[in-house]
């Protein structure tokens, strides 16, 4: 998820947005999902607020699938579509297992006692 979002906070920022507005994307809601995939996923990494981080993850996962769907017309598997949406749909039930299973016992959230 870093990888995903340190593009959208850093120099792709406005393109991303310019982009995201073509499809009806509130822009605030850009900023919050660079925030989400890049500072979430540092979160996930070390293991703090696992499940919360992952809920939100879910969310976005959900909202990238419909946007591929419906406004991107994308199909599942990639092949020459480059909206497609199989990655996001994988992502949503890593998402899912995070949700479930939390933090493993060498995490912040361990440490804490979350």
């Amino acid at each position: 998820m870093v990888g995903h979002g340190y593009p959208k906070i850093g120099k792709g920022r406005k393109q991303t947005v310019d982009a995201m507005k073509g499809f009806g994307v509130p822009v605030i809601a850009v900023y919050l999902v660079a925030l989400l995939e890049f500072f979430g996923g540092l979160g996930l990494i070390i293991g703090f607020l696992v499940p919360i981080i992952a809920l939100f993850i879910a969310i976005e996962m959900i909202a990238n699938s419909v946007l591929k769907a419906t406004k991107m017309k994308g199909s599942y598997l990639s092949g020459q579509n480059p909206a497609a949406y199989e990655i996001d749909i994988t992502y949503l039930m890593l998402a899912i297992v995070l949700i479930v299973l939390g933090a493993g016992v060498l995490s912040v959230d361990s440490f804490l006692g979350f």
